[in-house]
């Protein structure tokens, strides 16, 4: 096991000074895009690094990639595609409290060292993401200081995203929260359109599926969202804002806030991963 800078023995291995060195160190097998923004976010060399650590994975719809109450054992980088959290209790079943796109990782309960989550983790939308061991990235968080900040930041906005959403599911109109929902995915999945069932947004809104059709039909007579089979497409993302509540910009502002993204503008630049044989 490598000797990190301060000496002692640790996971993440001594900074290369070049990709040539870093390849040569590991071998190349391939070159990864790293998309995802807490990632994008680190400096270059503790990225570099995390290099060993991190495997591109490809993620199904409906895969688990957290099951409550039991231990975390891997942690995913999303790098595209939609993860939602789920809360259950038996009588009532499940509803959805968060989603996390690029922007995020799932594993939370690992960073905290609480090491088992209260919540189900299901991947809605298929992607990709950049998988570690649990416990490799806990040692990782140890030992890097801009690591730890980034996680720490991404935690504190999907707290926020936690409470804001059991506030706007208490008190605003469904329309409105619908709005937020669509929103809050467009961010995430960056495509106009949004893979989706009626299900889902009744499991996502706590409500039933005759509402989130009535509610939809509205949405498209408004000529906000176009119906497909299985997707909504986002035809006038401006007229959905207009029609959201506050809880949307709340949640919005402070990802862009923490975690320096931006819908749109202002994308981290895609850096390259080469991993390692």
């Amino acid at each position: 096991m490598p000797v990190n800078a301060s000496g002692r023995t640790g996971l993440l291995s001594p900074e290369p000074t070049t990709t040539g060195a870093l390849a040569g160190e590991f071998g190349v097998r391939e070159v990864t895009p790293v998309d995802n923004s807490i990632l994008s976010a680190l400096p270059p060399s503790t990225l570099a690094r995390l290099l060993p650590l991190l495997r591109p994975v490809e993620l199904k719809h409906r895969q688990i990639l957290q099951e409550s109450h039991r231990p975390v054992e891997r942690v995913y980088f999303i790098q595209r595609g939609m993860a939602v959290l789920f809360a259950r209790t038996k009588r009532d079943g499940e509803v959805g409290v968060a989603m996390i796109g690029r922007a995020g990782v799932v594993g939370v309960p690992d960073v905290l060292g609480t090491m088992r989550s209260f919540h189900r983790c299901l991947m809605q939308v298929p992607g990709e993401a950049l998988q570690i061991d649990a416990h490799d990235l806990r040692h990782a968080v140890d030992e890097s200081p801009a690591l730890r900040q980034q996680m720490m930041n991404f935690i504190q906005a999907l707290v926020l995203q936690h409470s804001q959403t059991a506030l706007c599911n208490a008190r605003h109109r469904l329309d409105e929260r619908l709005a937020r929902w669509l929103l809050l995915a467009h961010d995430r999945l960056e495509d106009d359109t949004i893979p989706l069932t009626h299900d889902l947004l009744s499991m996502m809104l706590g409500v039933r599926r005759a509402g989130i059709t009535t509610t939809l039909d509205r949405l498209e007579r408004s000529g906000a969202v176009r119906k497909q089979r299985g997707a909504v497409r986002v035809v006038d993302r401006a007229a959905i804002e207009r029609g959201t509540c506050e809880c949307y910009r709340i949640i919005a502002t402070e990802y862009e806030r923490m975690m320096d993204f931006a819908r749109r503008d202002g994308r981290p630049e895609r850096r390259r991963l080469v991993s390692a044989e």
